[in-house]
């Protein structure tokens, strides 16, 4: 006897627009950073970004790191914790169809600001 589990596949987005959920996210990214620093500026955030593809947020537990999509729809996750001893993680995202975020290790897709707030909890103290 065998069982079929069902399983909710979540449509990936087309490449165009991949490219503008990555511009939306970027922005959203750089706006929660912006407000926590002026919420927060005992823990304040700091945003670089060396081209349109790739984020790196400094904050006081860490950096993390965001390259956005490549052909194929899908983008990477790095995290480096200042404390070197809970190693670092690494991990892969993607936006669905509709406009959802596919985050590697998290079971649901995201509504892109909990995506941006999920990922910054890693850096925040």
């Amino acid at each position: 006897m065998s069982a079929t589990a069902e399983v909710s596949v979540e449509s990936p987005a087309s490449p165009h627009l991949t490219a503008e959920l990555w511009i939306s996210f970027a922005s959203l990214l750089r706006s929660h950073v912006a407000m926590h620093s002026i919420t927060a500026p005992g823990h304040s955030l700091r945003l670089h970004s060396s081209s349109n593809d790739r984020l790196d947020v400094l904050g006081p537990i860490g950096k993390l790191s965001l390259v956005g999509p490549n052909a194929s729809g899908v983008g990477a996750i790095e995290f480096r914790p200042e404390n070197g001893e809970m190693g670092d993680e690494y991990a892969t995202f993607s936006f669905t169809e509709d406009g959802l975020v596919c985050l590697e290790g998290v079971d649901d897709s995201l509504e892109v600001e909990a995506a941006v707030e999920y990922l910054l909890r890693k850096v925040q103290a």
